[in-house]
């Protein structure tokens, strides 16, 4: 105990003169010291320029062409530097909770643009209507009564738990598997050339998808995926050199059935 005073008491002299040694050293040479200072006051005085030069007032705001969002309030007249661009984000955002993202970026000298940058659909998903969904889950408040020729459709929600709700990010289990199962699908060598129209989960243990409209390809659970598209691309070949019309492809067997 009495070795640690002592250390302590010899350090408190030892940064005393540390801090002498820097004061006389920065005494004999002041060119550092005054560099700093000049820069650090210029920069001081740029800012303070920036910040009440009537050149950086703002005098237009870029809203995107055809959009709805709306400004709370008037940024024509403030100073560019003043406004809150998170917040106008936040705000714009509310708006319109289906898009991805909105930006606010300053555009010198004197403008604010606004960019909104939407949600991507990757699918589709039968609720009362059928409503897109990006790679996430958000399912996009944009009903139609019949579905897209463009998009996947993804069924077997019936009974989803928690249901899945528009206008939302939904973490729903099936859902997420569905739109896993669409990513892996889309990706395998073997469905390259074939359009693939619907994807089933009402049983994630016994998935099944739809090709080019009319055969169905019956699969086991998520896992197995991998195994059970080389089956499918063996037996897409056989049927393609012997152009066959198939009704299904049970892929669960290490020997593929085909339906004609």
């Amino acid at each position: 105990m009495a070795q640690r005073r002592r250390r302590a008491i010899g350090l408190v002299p030892r940064l005393w003169q540390g801090i002498l040694t820097a004061v006389r050293w920065a005494m004999r040479h002041p060119q550092p010291a005054i560099v700093v200072t000049v820069i650090a006051a210029s920069l001081w005085g740029l800012w303070d320029y920036a910040q009440h030069a009537e050149a950086f007032r703002i005098s237009q705001v870029q809203l995107p062409e055809g959009s709805a969002l709306r400004l709370r309030e008037p940024l024509v007249g403030k100073g560019l530097w003043d406004i809150d661009l998170r917040a106008i984000a936040e705000d714009l955002t509310s708006q319109q909770p289906w898009l991805k993202e909105v930006r606010v970026v300053r555009q010198l000298p004197s403008a604010i643009r606004i960019e909104i940058i939407p949600r991507v659909a990757v699918a589709q998903v039968r609720l009362a209507q059928w409503y897109p969904v990006d790679a996430g889950g958000f399912i996009v408040p944009k009903p139609s009564a019949v579905p897209s020729e463009d998009l996947t459709r993804l069924v077997g929600f019936e009974r989803a738990s928690p249901p899945l709700k528009v206008g939302a990010l939904n973490t729903e289990e099936r859902l997420k598997t569905a739109l896993r199962t669409l990513k892996a699908l889309r990706r395998a060598p073997a469905l390259s050339s074939h359009r693939l129209t619907e994807i089933n989960v009402a049983d994630p243990q016994q998935l099944r998808f739809i090709l080019d409209g009319g055969t169905e390809v019956r699969c086991g659970a998520e896992g197995e995926l991998g195994d059970q598209l080389e089956r499918l691309r063996a037996a897409l070949h056989v049927i393609a050199k012997r152009q066959m019309a198939v009704r299904y492809i049970d892929v669960r067997f290490k020997e593929p059935v085909v339906a004609p």
